[in-house]
């Protein structure tokens, strides 16, 4: 979650805009009815943390672009194109194949990573031991796919928190390129909605997009 005040110069403005608006709403209540008055100042109230939720997240910006150039305890050997692969469904298929070697052979090194998908009631009451256990076994069948197409491979199982599980695998591992594995549209969750575009804008490595259908996929 983002810092609401993060500045002297945006307490300032906040300040003042939270006046101006009080003053507004105050001046229609008395000139107007009270209920215009209250109606617009909780418009207002909404419109300001509609906003704000809108918002681009900076910490969560310089968490990610920290953790990509910070040095990487399990890091690609030297000379190695390494790539990180984040398994929303089981990785299959001669496209994702292609797409990870990218006609460096055995000069490619991969890590998988597979998060824990879970619904927002899921995750709020932190009910989410069935999801890591398919986390898991699509983790074991995703490594299993690579070691059968002759991909050098190793994995983890990522936290609920997507932005957590992508921060601590770069901070980790780190990343030449990174390539989302998705379900179809029809299938996505809450997870994958918008990854690409919050990846693509917040790191400076190459960030790809593969769709797996696969029907018994994790």
């Amino acid at each position: 979650m983002r810092t609401p005040i993060r500045s002297e110069p945006e307490a300032f403005t906040f300040a003042m805009l939270s006046a101006a608006a009080i003053v507004v709403c105050v001046l229609l209540g008395w000139l107007v009815a009270v209920w215009l008055g209250v109606a617009l100042f909780a418009v207002a109230l909404l419109a300001a943390v509609a906003a704000y939720l809108r918002a681009p997240n900076p910490d969560r910006r310089a968490a990610l672009r920290e953790a990509e150039h910070a040095p990487h305890p399990h890091g690609a050997r030297d000379g190695r194109r390494h790539v990180l692969v984040v398994a929303n469904e089981t990785l299959a298929g001669d496209e994702l194949r292609e797409r990870i070697l990218d006609g460096h052979g055995a000069g490619v090194e991969v890590d998988v990573l597979a998060p824990v998908l879970t619904t927002h009631l899921q995750l709020g009451v932190t009910d989410v031991d069935r999801e890591t256990a398919a986390a898991r076994e699509r983790l074991e069948r995703s490594l299993a796919w690579a070691r059968a197409q002759g991909i050098d491979a190793r994995g983890t199982v990522g936290d609920a928190s997507p932005a957590l599980a992508l921060e601590d695998a770069l901070r980790d591992f780190g990343a030449d390129e990174v390539i989302v594995v998705t379900h179809p549209r029809d299938r996505e969750l809450w997870q994958e909605r918008q990854e690409l575009e919050r990846l693509r804008g917040e790191l400076d490595v190459p960030v790809d997009h593969v769709v797996v259908g696969e029907p018994d996929a994790g």
